[in-house]
Parts: structure tokens; sequence; C-alpha cells
């Protein structure tokens, strides 16, 4: 069984527990996520399943786009719902200036990671160390923010946006950091992911839906690829591209490798010579 499960995660599961879930049901040892999602949020969490699992590397940098719920005049230790509050802010923020303010984030920088994070300090997740009481000076990273736009206010302190960005973005930190710019303090109180990549919410399965369709919901290999052109290798080599026997073909980037129609991985062309370097036959 290889391909993967278009994965709506529910509220309070780690994608942890999701891979656990799936390998439950499905009876399979290779299974893996694409892209953590924190235990309060919802929304996409794609599964790999078999030899899908072969392709974290290339699917792991692809965007992501997000319905995001910020509260804005209260701040808690892991900048969501799910901590205890730490700071506060009589400051009331009007829709007008944060739409002016998301201006400020678009485009690539750096950003620092939340204290309640996986990011490793020494060996030890962030988080462990947090929930210790230690304060650790976390590295910064860059990431890329295509869209922020203001959706819609909830209440008089809530306020929803559409966020598209890069992989391995926290959103709880740019929740953070809005909160800085409109002089207030902030907490991300609700988090959808509406995309990952090829896979949407609106195509999406439930656990429940999963656990009763098993197989007959898994999307093929293939499809986590349709941003790759395809390249087809003459029938007649068929056997030689079985044996591993280097295939002369000249083209640009990563492709799709068929033969036979087959689907055979993700290769490039290297000094003349197809490179397959995600052999998934």
């Amino acid at each position: 069984m290889n391909g993967f499960f278009n994965v709506i995660k529910p509220s309070g599961m780690t994608a942890s527990d999701v891979v656990v879930f799936v390998r439950r049901v499905l009876k399979e040892k290779k299974v893996g996520h694409l892209g953590t999602l924190d235990p309060l949020a919802t929304g996409v969490l794609p599964v790999a399943v078999g030899k899908g699992t072969k392709l974290f590397n290339l699917l792991l940098n692809k965007r992501k786009t997000y319905l995001a719920f910020f509260t804005f005049g209260t701040e808690t230790d892991t900048l969501d719902s799910d901590g205890q509050i730490v700071r506060q802010s009589e400051t009331l923020v009007s829709a007008e200036q944060i739409k002016e303010a998301c201006k400020l984030f678009l485009g690539k920088q750096i950003q620092i990671p939340p204290q309640y994070s996986a990011k490793k300090v020494n060996g030890s997740k962030a988080y462990d160390l947090a929930r210790k009481g230690e304060t650790v000076e976390l590295k910064g990273r860059e990431i890329e923010i295509f869209k922020f736009d203001f959706f819609r206010q909830k209440d008089e302190k809530t306020f929803v946006f559409e966020i598209e960005c890069s992989s391995g973005t926290y959103i709880r930190s740019i929740v953070r950091d809005l909160a800085e710019k409109l002089n207030t303090v902030g907490y991300m109180s609700a988090l959808i992911r509406t995309q990952s990549g090829p896979f949407s919410v609106l195509d999406g399965f439930t656990l429940d839906e999963i656990e009763k369709e098993k197989e007959n919901l898994l999307v093929p290999v293939e499809f986590a690829l349709n941003d790759l052109s395809d390249f087809i290798v003459d029938e007649k080599l068929y056997k030689k591209l079985c044996n591993g026997v280097k295939i002369q073909c000249e083209f640009d980037g990563y492709r799709k490798i068929f033969c036979g129609g087959e689907f055979f991985g993700v290769g490039k062309s290297e000094k003349g010579f197809l490179d397959l370097e995600f052999y998934l036959k």
C-alpha cells in the first residue's frame, strides 16, 4: 500500500497521534506525516504510507495556507489558547490598524520560533525546557509569507486572517510579532490549515472515514508531485531502468519518471544521465 491520506486532523490530537492511528487501522509500519500541526489546530495533515514516505524531503518544503484566529490583549506562555496567561494589555486595535500592519510581514524574513516549540537546544526540545521554567535563546530561521490577508473580525478582540507561508513558519510567532507592531500582546486562539502543497481541506477525510474506507481513500503517490513535469523513458529501456542501468537524458530540475505506462519515481538529469533519487517502483 503506497500513497497518501489527506487527513483532516481534529483538535486535541498531535500529528504523531494521527500517524499512530493510521498505522493501527491499516496495519502498516511505514507511515509518517508531512508537516507538524499543533494539537490545538485542525485541518489538512497529509499522511504518507509505504513508499510515499520516501518523498518526505521533496514534499516538506511545500507552501501551507491557514485560517488563523488571533486574539489581542492577552498573551500566553505557549502563544495559543492552551497556555497560561503571562501578559495583558488594555490597548484595543482596529481592523484598519491590523490591515496596515499585515503588509509589513509579506516576503522573506527571519522568524524566531516560540519558546514552546519542538526546536532542539543542546539536544533538548525547547518546549521541554520551557516547561521546566527555563528561557532559552532560539535561533531565527528564514521563512517567507506570501499572503497575509485580513479576513474578518470575530469579536472586539479576535480577528481572522488567511495566511499563505513557507514550510517551517510558526503561526504562533506571527501573532506575537504582529501584536508587538500594534503595541499590544496576543495569542493564537484557533488555527485551521486549509492547504498543504497540493492537499486541500476540501478534499480531506476524517479519521472515522479513513477507518471505514481504508485504502479506498488513499491518494496515489503521483498526486503529491503534481507540480513536477513528466519525463517518459522509451519503453524499450524498461528492463534497464528496472535494473538500475544509467539512461541517457537531458532535462532541467526534477521530473516524474514514467516508462511503459508505469510510474518509477522522481529523478533529475545528472551529467547527461537519469539519476533516480526517489525510486518508487
